[in-house]
């Protein structure tokens, strides 16, 4: 049975406009190329879908059986295209985002609650996962937002600056030095030293270790931890000394036994950008909320 979708919009507009005449002007028809159609749908149906009185057109009971199907069919059509352009223009669906390096997100509720304000029925999912290579990520359509230090040269990436952070030394309350004021990279000698795991062929080095290395600091041990979390467990266990950006810390230094000592002005502050590959309405809401989140108060 060869029914197209003009078929279905053709009965259910004859059916509500009740002419002929009134159809053909509401579908953008010549009269006669509607009568055309229905005599086409009729002979495929094998059976008449209307009954012609005078200039009005009555559905016959399969004609409102047909009508029925039609109705069901329109309207699923037409929630469709409203489906795929509330997508399109980033009212509905999903949006997958992750952080370099880090994957504490303890500030992620305040967004979440900003952001429902200017896209309600968008949903934000964490690609944890993603954290050591997100540009890698974004490419291959699996993130739609990385949040990044470090630029990929790529025609296809676009960089948005969102804010700035300040590296921190981080040590137990109970470490011989946790009563400096100012910590120079000097001070990483003979220490155990913890940082964010990172993948070395992703050419990111991390800044610290890259300046521990420049002065031939030598430490006793570095250890890798990829979770913030158990990193900061370890740190207030006065396992060794980490290090850790400042717009992270806040709520462990009110809950652990741990305290943060800046670097000294030679370390300088770091931008982080939001990656993207599209330019959608979530997109842009959400890089709106990082902004507002990390420029408008206190970190």
């Amino acid at each position: 049975m060869n029914i197209a979708l003009h078929h279905f919009k053709l009965v259910d507009t004859i059916s509500k406009e009740g002419t002929l005449t009134k159809s053909a002007l509401a579908l953008h028809l010549t009269q006669s190329a509607l009568s055309h159609q229905l005599r086409e749908l009729e002979r495929e149906m094998d059976t008449e879908i209307f009954q012609r009185t005078g200039k009005r057109m009555q559905l016959t009971e399969n004609g409102t059986r047909f009508l029925q199907s039609a109705e069901k069919i329109l309207a699923e059509i037409r929630a469709l295209q409203e489906d795929i352009s509330n997508s399109k223009n980033g009212k509905t669906g999903k949006l997958s985002f992750c952080t370099q390096s880090y994957t504490a997100y303890h500030w992620l509720p305040d967004i979440v609650k900003s952001y429902r304000q200017l896209s309600p029925d968008i949903n934000l999912h964490i690609v944890s996962e993603a954290s050591k290579r997100p540009l890698e990520y974004l490419l291959r359509g699996e993130l739609d937002v990385a949040i990044v230090r470090t630029q990929m040269t790529n025609t296809k990436i676009h960089y948005e600056p969102v804010f700035e952070d300040q590296l921190m030394t981080v040590m137990s309350k109970n470490h011989p030095m946790a009563g400096k004021k100012v910590f120079e990279i000097s001070d990483f000698e003979n220490t155990e030293v913890i940082m964010p795991a990172y993948d070395a062929s992703y050419q990111d080095t991390p800044l610290i270790e890259h300046m521990i290395q420049l002065q031939h600091i030598k430490i006793n041990n570095l250890q890798r931890i990829h979770y913030t979390d158990a990193a900061i467990e370890m740190i207030d266990a006065d396992l060794g000394i980490g290090v850790i950006a400042d717009w992270l810390l806040k709520p462990y230094l009110e809950s652990k036994n741990i305290v943060a000592i800046p670097f000294s002005h030679a370390i300088a502050r770091r931008t982080w950008y939001a990656a993207t590959l599209t330019q959608s309405c979530a997109i842009q809401n959400f890089i709106t909320c990082l902004k507002e989140h990390f420029g408008g108060k206190d970190k």
